[in-house]
């Protein structure tokens, strides 16, 4: 019996603590954002992008699930859930069918909870 049968690897993406990454950034899977990431961030479907309390994102956020630990300044449109912790903070607009904000957060900017992408107001 080859042990390939039991044995499954985990995809997971970690940026760590001092890194700084720059342009068009995809994740698949799971990624854990403890750096900085500046530009454009789009996580798969299916996925869950965890921004950490020292991470922080300047730039527009595309994902499935997304939990805010840290700092965001950009707009978050996901297709599953947003959560924004107690220590998360969030300059900007966030669209999903589901948002949490946790009690402590700091959010600035407009929701649109609830409804499709196709069917939400634009931001002006």
């Amino acid at each position: 019996m080859k042990s390939e049968a039991w044995v499954s690897e985990s995809r997971l993406t970690l940026i760590s603590e001092g890194s700084r990454i720059e342009g068009k950034i995809r994740f698949e899977q799971f990624a854990r954002v403890h750096g900085a990431l500046v530009g454009e961030v789009h996580a798969a479907p299916g996925s869950h992008l965890v921004i950490a309390e020292t991470g922080w994102v300047e730039g527009n956020i595309q994902a499935d699930t997304l939990t805010i630990d840290g700092f965001i300044r950009g707009d978050v449109v996901a297709t599953g859930k947003v959560t924004v912790s107690g220590t998360g903070r969030v300059i900007g607009n966030i669209r999903a069918p589901r948002v949490a904000l946790d009690f402590g957060c700091t959010f600035e900017g407009r929701c649109w909870s609830g409804v499709s992408e196709a069917t939400a107001p634009q931001p002006v």
